[in-house]
């Protein structure tokens, strides 16, 4: 099994059966794991606990997944955390926004690929 070492990761999504899924499997590898269903309760999360991992749905309720992570990357102590979009947003220009400019660590998309996929490339950042 994958050593966590107490690493906390923060699932910020707003599909309950996504969030479900990946927390499950995320604590299964023996991570410690936040969930949070909107973007504004994502964010208070995300400076309340300062995870070392963030994996942020783009289409949210309260706050957007854009802002969030614009909110992220511009707080020092924050912005240092990696953030991987996971998102049905496909098209290329919000890819190049989220990644260039915005400043994600990685960006998938839902459809292609599966949780343990996901979770591989969390753990693949936290190592």
């Amino acid at each position: 099994m994958f050593k966590s070492k107490n690493k906390k990761i923060l699932i910020i999504e707003d599909n309950e059966d996504m969030r479900f899924l990946l927390e499950s499997k995320l604590k299964e590898q023996g991570f410690d794991v936040s969930v949070a269903g909107d973007g504004k309760s994502g964010l208070k999360k995300v400076l309340k606990e300062k995870p070392k991992l963030v994996l942020l749905d783009l289409m949210l309720p309260e706050m957007n997944g854009e802002q969030v992570l614009k909110e992220i990357k511009h707080k020092k102590l924050l912005k240092k955390i990696p953030v991987i979009i996971i998102t049905n947003k496909a098209d290329d220009a919000t890819k190049e926004h989220c990644l260039k400019y915005l400043g994600a660590t990685d960006y998938l998309i839902k459809s292609n690929y599966t949780i343990t996929q996901i979770v591989n490339r969390a753990k693949k950042f936290l190592s």
